[in-house]
């Protein structure tokens, strides 16, 4: 199933079109124009995109098109007409019958669909795909997920279809209640390796907030006042990230200083790369000094290493460990002073800090420093002004997902650890430990879905595309599950427009319970429709209407107006990702993203 879920092309691989237009198989539906006579029952038929020759049992008139099925889809190809009902049409109850399926009205249904979308359909496939759709409770649901599956050839198997279906009722079944219900099926289950993958499976959302509070306590730490300083330092041995010992000028265990020394290079790199008026060059300068100084002592340790150990083995056995523990500790205050200088600068940015101190996790210990620090870290991005940091939480969390995690396998540059780390791989390592329970495999199997589903639903179709995620978010004190939905076509280039794009946000908040935000882009000019139960949510957002404008306008964009529907009045756009994939409903507007 990987080969589906990659979110890359594979060599060799061909497109969703190319492939469709590959040799027939016999007993395929296919829709045909009749375009040249040929002579002893043979013609020209556009199937498609392309001609073929075939024998067609019948009389044709040039420029006729019928439905056909595939007899023999040798050489020659042999075409004959289906049955139709009177209309042109063709006989659905006949075709069905033909393959066993009489009196399904389900089948019916869904054969009609696909026949009107001029989609190819065989008797296998009808049969794959009702052998699917009995298993199924919510058979509208399963037809739609069905017809996208079929549409965009992808196999009618059981392992594509529940991650579909599962990402398809999203809205639903919520991220974090599945999450929520791995977690509490783990532990029952306590063993040293659950206890490991269960802080793992931790809330993405809930991770990141915890790791940027870490940083700032690092940060204060190592540049606050004393008695900020000293708080921190007893919370972070508290919750056993530091070891009893530490103080504040030593707590920087032994690690890997050749990965700590590649960690400060990338930072100094990023710090480099941004506008050299927003960075303080001092603090610059003095990072660099650092790295130079930890390459120094570490080359003259190699060198050195061999003699002193031929001469005083024990002296150096002993030594050893303290004269890398200078060098090290200003690597490590410079990795968490390199990092606070980024973020500061570019919110946005990805948290590298505490992976490349190889710190160890955090017990269950939540001491009051970090509760406080950590209020700050929410309200921070609670604010106006902190809509950088929101982007780059939805990041973290996205990337903490893991949905791209067979394109960060398959991709050389992505080191394997950093897909290791994603939920995605947890439940994977999860699903293959012995003793698993069945309540726990099946909730785990669920989160898997979800995760594959998602990925599923966003493959391009042509140059059309489709972006769907579900993840939690947190925005000030409130937690939500956010569902958003984008389509969009692709450049030339192969890239996505953002200067046109429709988004789709399902959100549910603490005061305005839930809430739809459907929001156009043409031209990088920006239209709102807000959807509520509250009559009055106009008089409310009002106010923060110049707020937003603004804000568009900062990154670009122009505000051309909101609306606001109260759904006792109007009904809100619904997310059916698999009909909406196939809806022709996105295209009355030259959407791209």
């Amino acid at each position: 199933m990987s080969s589906y879920i990659s979110g890359q092309q594979r060599p060799g691989v061909l497109t969703q079109a190319q492939d469709r237009q590959q040799q027939l198989k016999a007993g395929q539906i296919i829709h045909g124009k009749m375009m040249k006579a040929l002579g002893n029952q043979q013609m020209e038929v556009q199937v498609g995109g392309r001609l073929l020759t075939a024998v067609v049992s019948g009389t044709f008139a040039e420029g006729e098109a019928k439905w056909f099925q595939v007899e023999s889809a040798g050489n020659p190809i042999v075409l004959k007409p289906v049955k139709t009902d009177g209309t042109g049409k063709a006989d659905l109850q006949q075709l069905l019958q033909s393959i066993g399926l009489s009196g399904n009205k389900e089948m019916k249904a869904l054969l009609s669909s696909l026949i009107s979308r001029q989609v190819p359909v065989s008797a296998e496939k009808l049969t794959q795909a009702a052998a699917l759709l009995a298993g199924t409770p919510d058979k509208t649901e399963g037809i739609s997920v069905i017809k996208l599956m079929m549409t965009r050839d992808l196999p009618l198997k059981e392992s594509v279809f529940m991650p579909l279906l599962s990402a398809n009722k999203g809205i639903a079944e919520p991220l974090s209640g599945l999450l929520n219900q791995v977690k509490s099926d783990l532990s029952v289950q306590a063993s040293p390796k659950t206890s490991q993958i269960m802080t793992s499976i931790e809330e993405p959302l809930t991770k990141v907030m915890h790791d940027h509070t870490v940083q700032r306590m690092f940060e204060k730490m190592s540049a606050g006042p004393q008695a900020s300083a000293n708080q921190a330092l007893t919370g972070l041995k508290d919750m056993q990230i530091l070891p009893g010992q530490a103080t504040l000028n030593n707590w920087m265990v032994p690690g890997e200083s050749a990965q700590m020394m590649k960690g400060l290079e990338h930072i100094i790199k990023v710090l480099q790369g941004l506008p050299s008026t927003q960075v303080n060059q001092n603090e610059l300068h003095q990072l660099q000094q650092t790295l130079k100084n930890a390459q120094q002592s570490a080359g003259s340790q190699l060198q050195n290493a061999q003699p002193q150990t031929a001469q005083v083995p024990q002296q150096s056995a002993q030594s050893q460990p303290n004269q890398l523990q200078g060098p090290q500790q200003q690597l490590a205050e410079a990795i968490i002073k390199g990092q606070s200088l980024i973020l500061q600068i570019k919110p946005q940015s990805s948290l590298q800090s505490l992976q490349l101190l190889s710190l160890p996790p955090a017990n269950a210990n939540q001491p009051l420093s970090f509760l406080s620090t950590s209020k700050e870290v929410q309200s921070q991005l609670g604010t106006q002004t902190g809509s950088n940091a929101i982007q780059m939480v939805l990041k973290e969390v996205m990337q903490r997902l893991g949905t791209d995690y067979e394109a960060r396998l398959s991709n050389p540059s992505s080191p394997p650890e950093s897909a290791a780390q994603t939920l995605k791989a947890q439940l994977v390592s999860l699903l293959n430990m012995p003793g698993l329970t069945a309540q726990t495999k099946d909730s785990a199997e669920q989160v898997l879905n979800r995760l594959n589903g998602m990925q599923l639903m966003s493959a391009e179709n042509g140059p059309q595309q489709q972006l769907m995620m579900q993840f939690p978010i947190q925005l000030g004190e409130t937690r939500s599950d956010v569902t958003m939905k984008m389509n969009g076509r692709r450049k030339s280039d192969g890239t996505l427009d953002p200067d046109h794009v429709r988004v789709l946000f399902y959100i549910t908040l603490s005061e305005l319970k839930e809430s739809v935000i459907d929001m156009n882009v043409q031209n990088r000019v920006v239209s709102l429709d807000i959807y509520n139960d509250s009559e009055h949510l106009n008089r409310v957002a009002e106010p923060f209407i110049p707020a937003l404008k603004a804000a568009l306008e900062g990154t670009g964009y122009a505000f051309s107006s909101v609306k606001f529907h109260s759904t006792k009045e109007v009904d809100p756009p619904i997310i059916n990702p698999a009909e909406d994939a196939l809806s022709s409903a996105y295209h009355k507007v030259d959407v791209k993203i």
